[in-house]
């Protein structure tokens, strides 16, 4: 009978240890779980970062430089200081637009640019320069399209215009211009015959 006892709990203790070692192993293998970040807090920061947008054909149809992007995973928002978008259609004037910063929402569908905001179109078909300066503007990169409600001041050759909201289409090469339109329109130099 002892023998019996002893066997017993030879097998009982070989299954404890057994069971022991099974839970350890899986305790072992589950990553911790870690705290998740609180919101408004960025999940990644990246320092003097360029993020280039393709067309259908693989071509690069912008690019957004910064000094700093940091992308918060609650929303999949990126924010970005010291932004300077550059549109790079080929068959378009080029548009470069600067700001203080700038948040990217919907995976580059819109930018908000923020704080001494510059935008210069490139001189383009005997058209001349063009720029404009504002304190906020909405950016819709796929449309090539730059919108503001704000003050806005823009100069194209020696001309000027100031007014309370903007929307430049550089597609259409159109900008309508309103609120409180002031402008200063320099005469074409007289054609020499």
């Amino acid at each position: 009978m002892r023998d019996r006892i002893t066997t017993i709990i030879a097998i009982a203790l070989l299954a404890i240890v057994t069971a022991t070692s099974y839970w350890y192993s899986r305790v072992m293998r589950m990553p911790e779980s870690a705290e998740p970040p609180r919101p408004g807090t960025p999940d990644i920061v990246v320092d003097r970062v360029v993020l280039t947008q393709f067309d259908d054909q693989g071509r690069a149809r912008n690019k957004l430089f910064g000094e700093q992007l940091r992308h918060f995973a609650e929303n999949d928002d990126i924010e970005v200081t010291a932004p300077r978008l550059v549109s790079l259609r080929p068959d378009q004037p080029r548009v470069e637009a600067r700001a203080d910063t700038a948040r990217v929402e919907n995976a580059g569908e819109r930018l908000y640019l923020k704080g001494d905001v510059t935008i210069a179109r490139a001189a383009f078909g005997g058209e001349p320069p063009m720029k404009m300066a504002t304190d906020y503007l909405l950016v819709l990169p796929d449309e090539d399209r730059y919108r503001t409600d704000r003050p806005v001041t823009l100069a194209r050759g020696d001309s000027s215009i100031r007014a309370n909201a903007m929307d430049f289409d550089n597609i259409a090469r159109t900008v309508v211009l309103t609120g409180a339109v002031h402008s200063v329109i320099e005469p074409r130099p007289a054609a020499r015959r």
